[in-house]
């Protein structure tokens, strides 16, 4: 039976570093109990100020409240136990590193302290759950990968796959993301990577062998996307576009096919590798685009240049 979204009321997140720490703001501000786990560690010490410098974020770019910065932290408890993390939890959220054993240790362990109707979601990018749930023998139809966008409190999309997962988990958990917590979830099947690193992956060799081959700098590449796909890809994808590029879709895929799998076959190239000079020559070319900024000043200002996309779109 499908789990109804009104029953999900304690989260627990195992491992609170980059993304953990970021789906606990996500959960605590739609008022869910959320209880954060992380080892004894300096990740377990800061992880309340991380929490509450995201959600002072969101208030002064004017996206809750400052009474509701208080508000979300009240819903958060934060331990290294984690038998009190997961006890009575109706969803668990995995954030550990992007490690098979690891992984496969924790959801072993976090199947037999629960029970079979509570989802477990991991955060893994490229591992696929099939392997993870491989030492699972408590229900492991339940376990599921839930792969945020970083960071998940900021940017919304995520995907949710397993293939040998219950439909009705699946199906449960996308309700309770999308109508609770205000993701923007799809499903996919299990491929490595998922859809979007996929995606994103397949950008980022053009652009490698952009720059390697010099056939354009790295400001280029940058200002490509920034100033030009970019601006339209934060509202129409690929489809979208070619929608937009004919009278129609069906014109637009029919009309440059020719051109696209004369790339596709012919012309594109393949990125094998890279040593450490070329390394050199990409930050070497990136590094005037920061205009001065360090990284967590560069980091700050494209949470602001997302959040405020972000309004854009949902008004």
């Amino acid at each position: 039976m499908k789990k109804p979204i009104h029953e999900y009321k304690k989260v627990a997140v195992i491992g609170c570093g980059f993304i953990g720490y970021s789906w606990g703001v996500a959960f605590a501000r739609k008022g869910l109990e959320t209880w954060m786990y992380n080892r004894p560690s300096k990740t377990l010490d800061t992880v309340e100020d991380r929490m509450r410098g995201a959600l002072q974020f969101l208030s002064k770019e004017g996206v809750i409240s400052d009474e509701e910065i208080d508000d979300a932290l009240g819903n958060v408890h934060i331990t290294d136990d984690l038998s009190a993390a997961v006890n009575g939890a109706d969803y668990i959220q995995e954030c550990l590193w992007e490690d098979l054993a690891l992984k496969q240790d924790i959801f072993k362990t976090l199947t037999d302290m629960t029970d079979e109707n509570v989802p477990i979601g991991s955060s893994c990018s490229g591992l696929r759950i099939t392997d993870i749930a491989g030492k699972v023998a408590n229900h492991p139809e339940r376990c599921i990968v839930a792969h945020p966008t970083n960071p998940p409190h900021l940017i919304p999309f995520m995907e949710i796959s397993g293939d040998n997962a219950s439909q009705e988990v699946k199906d449960s958990v996308f309700d309770f993301f999308e109508q609770v917590v205000g993701q923007k979830p799809i499903q996919c099947k299990e491929v490595y990577g998922y859809v979007l690193n996929r995606l994103q992956l397949s950008l980022v060799q053009e652009a490698l062998y952009l720059v390697q081959e010099d056939i354009c700098n790295v400001e280029a590449v940058e200002r490509a996307l920034t100033e030009g796909l970019g601006l339209r890809w934060a509202f129409t994808g690929p489809f979208g576009v070619e929608e937009l590029n004919s009278p129609n879709l069906f014109e637009g895929l029919d009309k440059y096919k020719d051109y696209m799998i004369e790339f596709f076959t012919k012309e594109q190239k393949k990125v094998y590798d890279y040593d450490k000079d070329f390394i050199k020559k990409c930050v070497d070319g990136f590094a005037p685009l920061m205009d001065g900024k360090s990284h967590e000043e560069y980091l700050l200002w494209r949470d602001q240049m997302v959040t405020r996309t972000r309004r854009l779109k949902e008004d």
